[in-house]
């Protein structure tokens, strides 16, 4: 006899959210590292809107908490997310500083021809995505409610068994320690284009995260733009 799926009221949808990255695949295998958090590739959680979204969506794992990962793309971002039509989310908000995460999209974006493009024009186009998406998180996802939790970057790779805790606690998950390393995927590969496929996430466990000089090259030249000054005052970097 076919096992019945659980019903709404037993399942979880986490919404993972922040901008390209940030570190979000990180995020997502490291909560895949409890037996009943989800572990699926990149979905696009914004095209499940018909009235059947929150059937397609248990469909796609067994799990009893499903995580689902799409990070704000640049024509996106003022307006970024659009969340599934479904009730009862929790939102993960992932945030990273703006220089370690304009570095990291200058080379998904330009890959070998980064070190050659003028930094400043495009150092403060990347930097104005990145005020705009969290801007947007900002707005929508205060960081005082139960169903909003917000993980600075910096500091899961810190101390990721201290906020992998926070994060299980959070979405009710049965295991209750931290982790600092986690499982492969299941029925798919990281890969660019969708989750991180560098070699660093392959190690399956959280490694140093040292800021090299252009990193904070970049900060200084866009920390001092307005809309990026008033962001990261909000966000709470200094």
């Amino acid at each position: 006899m076919t096992q019945p799926t659980p019903s709404t009221q037993t399942r979880t949808i986490a919404i993972e959210l922040s901008t390209m990255r940030s570190g979000s695949t990180l995020l997502k295998a490291l909560m895949s590292a409890a037996p009943d958090i989800s572990s699926l590739p990149e979905v696009n959680f914004t095209k499940y809107q018909s009235t059947d979204a929150l059937q397609k969506i248990h469909a796609l794992c067994e799990e009893r908490i499903i995580v689902l990962k799409r990070p704000s793309w640049f024509n996106d971002a003022s307006r970024y997310p659009k969340l599934p039509a479904v009730p009862n989310t929790r939102q993960l908000i992932l945030t990273r500083d703006v220089h370690t995460n304009v570095a990291s999209l200058r080379k998904m974006v330009f890959r070998k021809l980064e070190p050659y493009l003028p930094k400043g024009p495009i150092d403060r186009w990347l930097a104005n995505y990145w005020s705009k998406s969290y801007d947007s998180l900002l707005s929508r996802f205060p960081d005082d409610g139960p169903e909003n939790f917000w993980v600075p970057y910096e500091d899961l790779v810190r101390d990721p068994i201290q906020w992998t805790e926070k994060i299980f606690a959070f979405l009710g998950s049965e295991r209750t320690e931290g982790v600092d390393s986690y499982p492969p995927p299941k029925d798919f590969e990281w890969k660019w284009g969708s989750d991180d496929g560098g070699d660093k996430i392959k190690s399956l466990k959280v490694q140093p995260n040292p800021i090299p000089q252009s990193s904070l090259d970049i900060l200084a030249r866009v920390r001092d733009i307005p809309r990026v000054a008033q962001t990261r005052q909000k966000l709470g970097y200094q």
